[in-house]
């Protein structure tokens, strides 16, 4: 901490804001690390608003969540140490999801042991009654997570509110000593649940051929996950038709091409096409043109071609519109052939990332690196697809550094889509401070993150 004594607080404020607006697209920077826990220990001493703040800010992101458990905690200790009120009230409000409980509890236990004060206790406590019900025991209660329900439950002892929540508490410590067979009957979503894992496993994917199939399943609220692992991974045309309406925008493009592999019925195929290809759906959904192409490349030439080149186009709306004069450049070389986490190649991600960046952009010029390095168009109202369509064949070896030195004169940011490898050298070649984007893993959440980086050095705060 005294290495922070003499910085400034918006400096800290920068820094700190700088880690969670990387973490929105690279997801190895979502693990609280040393420094960021200090800063954020220093600033909720120093600037208690704006990091409460900031805690809001990162609650509408779902991928900053243990960043902002982190900040939490920190924030909540910090307010201990000094004697101030309304911990308790701060605790219950900033936990949105039924998880959270016992993730914030698991971090409080590893960092500040089992004498936990009570405000902390009493926060925890009232968002567990909060959010604890049958669905979120369904959803969230697994051997796997950092805390079982009983276990938050037994450690900050909150009052349920009314029988059935009574009921819940019950059943949620039976569960945890692997009680599963004695459920109340006040528990109906939990006791379909159960009825359908009483179904031998090799009659269950007959229940997707009766009538009342689909509806036993919503009963039970199973998800696809929930429906897969029901099914011991092996899902069916019926199965997926039965499981749609619980899922997102997001998952449904991620198996378009299970969809077509175990047969699902064209006229559930055509109402899924329908929903990919809405203006409406597209928007709320936020998705973005990497998740769009992913699909696209998974099933190509398909029932889903139409809706997908649709939704493509409509997805373009989701990519924010940086201002000024943008130099993106698109690495293509033979280092780019490997796979990239989406099912893409990473020449295909950096591909559609970088022009569907370009499309939205008020200026934009587009290199592309490979055997040697072309200046790609982009007219306005033009396609992404139809932008890829020019790219050359991939290969060669390329300099990102040398094309940074060579083109950034006049930009006002350059976002570089590369090889990890290459990312070193492109980044000293950069010379705009706080608006260059050297970017190795493309992910969808890059397109937040880019604008969010460039806040950071404005101190141009979103909350």
């Amino acid at each position: 901490m005294t290495a922070l004594a003499s910085t400034s607080v918006e400096t800290i404020r920068k820094e700190i804001f700088l880690l969670a607006a990387r973490a929105l697209g690279d997801p190895h920077a979502r693990t609280p690390s040393g420094r960021y826990v200090a800063l954020v220990t220093w600033l909720a001493g120093s600037d208690e608003a704006w990091l409460t703040r900031l805690i809001g800010w990162m609650g509408r992101h779902a991928g900053l969540r243990d960043l902002r458990l982190a900040a939490l905690a920190e924030l909540a200790q910090a307010r201990l140490e000094a004697g101030a009120t309304g911990t308790r009230h701060l605790l219950d409000r900033s936990l949105h999801r039924a998880d959270e409980p016992g993730e914030l509890l698991a971090y409080w236990l590893q960092w500040y042991g089992r004498a936990i004060p009570q405000p902390v206790k009493r926060g925890i406590a009232d968002a567990a009654v909060r959010l604890y019900d049958e669905l979120a025991m369904a959803t969230y209660d697994s051997p796997g997570a950092p805390l079982r329900f009983a276990d938050v439950l037994a450690l900050t002892h909150p009052v349920p509110q009314g029988t059935r929540q009574a009921a819940l508490f019950r059943h949620a410590i039976a569960r945890r000593r692997g009680d599963l067979n004695l459920i109340p009957a006040s528990l109906p979503l939990l006791r379909a649940r159960r009825a359908l894992y009483w179904i031998p496993a090799n009659r269950r994917p007959a229940l997707f051929e009766r009538p009342e199939g689909g509806r036993m399943l919503a009963e039970a609220a199973m998800t696809w996950p929930a429906a897969r692992r029901w099914l011991l991974g092996t899902m069916t045309g019926p199965a997926w038709a039965a499981v749609v309406p619980s899922m997102t925008y997001q998952d449904r493009l991620a198996h378009l091409a299970d969809f077509d592999r175990d047969e699902m019925p064209d006229e559930i195929a055509r109402q899924v096409a329908g929903e990919i290809a809405a203006p409406a759906a597209v928007l709320r959904s936020g998705v973005t043109p990497l998740e769009v192409f992913a699909a696209w490349r998974s099933a190509p030439d398909s029932r889903w071609t139409r809706a997908l080149k649709a939704a493509l186009e409509l997805s373009l709306a989701n990519v924010p519109a940086l201002p000024g004069r943008t130099l993106v450049l698109i690495d293509q070389g033979d280092l780019m052939t490997g796979p990239a986490d989406n099912g893409l190649t990473r020449a295909d991600a950096a591909a559609i990332f970088g022009v569907a960046l370009a499309c939205r952009a008020a200026h934009a010029q587009v290199v592309i690196l490979g055997t040697t390095d072309a200046t790609l168009p982009v007219r306005p109202g033009e396609s992404p697809l139809d932008l890829i369509d020019g790219f050359a064949s991939i290969g060669g070896s390329t300099s990102p550094a040398r094309a940074i030195r060579d083109r950034a004169a006049g930009h006002d940011r350059v976002v570089v889509l590369t090889h990890p490898d290459q990312a070193a050298q492109a980044a000293e070649a950069v010379t705009i401070p706080g608006q260059e984007h050297v970017i190795t893993d493309v992910t969808s959440g890059w397109f937040t993150a880019i604008p969010h980086v460039e806040m950071a050095r404005t101190a141009d705060w979103p909350f």
